[in-house]
């Protein structure tokens, strides 16, 4: 039984009290077990284990400095018994810790990957809508072959995190406000065919809430500069609303909105300016201690160009599993499948139909972490990628296999 302060009332009656708190606390009511822990305190002060309770209570709410004094409230007592000293000053450190921990206003983490390529077919560059009939830049003929090459690959980025400190009840939990800034670039350069390097240039940034084990929320503005050959080919701006739903330990879905502006540079592209509206539903969970991991999802796409001819919408399927197989090293691989239904007929060919595709999409892959030598930490990774894209207009019809091989790292 709990010890009872001077103040006249049942030992039940302050029991029942307790054990209200605490069967709030073990359901994850943090800020309800709160108040009725604080209510019991102030007609009891005395009662201690009411206030570590207390003090776990505000730990789990993130509200360190109340926690922290608690704590030190119950270490006054001189009657305290060694075990429990032993304890609370454990728990204590444990606090200050995390104190610690929030305190750092200012995160970076960086990764980088770096390896080599084969492409089976570059003809198509950075989109499927760089193929053009009018003659310009990148024109693919009926009939053409597809061009393969090797090439190297570089790709590294930049993640900044701000915390302000700020934090905010959501239900029953404790969330943070945070803020976030990404860069990124990408370059691909092929051996002998320099006409279809890429190059990719981004840098993110936006407000993040954070409901830790619960949900959290993102609105992104992006902007990707793209070189295509050589030369500046577009920029795209985004803006991307994103949230995420903890169903289970096990179980996470998310749901995204992403609005694009394409704007090209070459004066020839005008008609492949456009705005693109994109949204999607994504379901992830995993097995056996985290060993599996599967992933589903689907996604609808619109991009109105300027030139109808280049507009389509369609669907988007998708679904990936990875698997643990050994200590340091994991297999992964998916499949996608894509709907681009074209809004107008070509205008330089009248009597064709209104281009229909059918993009499928095969990849697997491993990554395997070094724990020994010089490279202990980088990652070995290794994919294939298979695209099968079928239309009804025998210039769109292509198969293109990429197979990298590459070391990646985070810092």
């Amino acid at each position: 039984m709990l010890s009872v302060s001077p103040v006249v009332a049942s030992a039940d009656e302050i029991q029942n009290r307790f054990d209200a708190a605490m069967a709030a606390l073990e359901a994850d009511q943090i800020y309800t077990a709160r108040r009725l822990l604080r209510e019991l305190l102030t007609d009891y002060p005395t009662l201690y284990r009411a206030r570590l309770e207390l003090a776990r209570a505000d730990y789990l709410a993130r509200d360190l400095d109340a926690a922290e004094t608690e704590v030190l409230r119950v270490l006054e007592d001189p009657e305290l018994p060694p075990s429990v000293q032993t304890t609370l000053l454990a728990f204590l450190a444990q606090i200050r810790d995390v104190q610690q921990t929030f305190e750092q206003k200012h995160r970076w983490s960086a990764d980088f990957y770096g390896g080599g390529m084969y492409d089976s077919n570059v003809n198509y560059g950075v989109e499927r809508d760089i193929v053009d009939l009018g003659g310009q830049d990148f024109v693919v003929l009926p009939g053409s072959q597809p061009i393969d090459a090797w090439a190297s690959v570089l790709d590294g980025g930049v993640l900044y995190t701000y915390a302000p400190g700020i934090q905010f009840q959501a239900g029953e939990q404790t969330g943070f406000f945070l803020w976030q800034t990404q860069g990124n670039a990408y370059n691909r350069s092929y051996i002998d065919e320099s006409d279809y390097n890429l190059a990719v240039a981004t840098l993110r940034t936006g407000p993040a809430w954070v409901v830790p084990e619960s949900w959290s929320a993102t609105i992104g503005l992006q902007g990707d500069q793209i070189w295509y050959g050589g030369s500046k080919l577009a920029f795209f701006t985004t803006v991307n609303p994103t949230v995420s739903w903890n169903l289970s330990e096990a179980t996470v879905m998310s749901a995204g909105l992403a609005y694009t502006k394409r704007h090209y540079n070459k004066d020839v592209d005008g008609g492949r300016d456009g705005e693109m509206y994109r949204g999607n539903l994504d379901i992830s969970r995993v097995f056996m201690e985290q060993d599996i991991g599967v992933q589903a999802g689907v996604a609808y796409t619109d991009f109105q160009a300027d030139n109808d001819i280049l507009a389509y919408k369609g669907p988007d399927i998708y679904a990936g599993i990875t698997y643990k197989a050994w200590q340091q090293g994991t297999i992964f691989t998916s499949v996608g499948y894509r709907k681009f239904k074209y809004q107008e007929a070509l205008l330089l060919v009248p009597d064709l139909p209104k281009r229909d595709d059918d993009e499928y999409r095969l990849s697997a892959g491993f990554e395997h972490k070094l724990v020994d030598g010089v490279f202990s930490g980088w990652v070995v990774r290794g994919e294939w990628i298979y695209t099968d894209n079928r239309s009804n207009l025998n210039l769109y019809d292509f198969d293109r296999d990429q197979i990298s091989l590459g070391l990646q790292r985070s810092f």
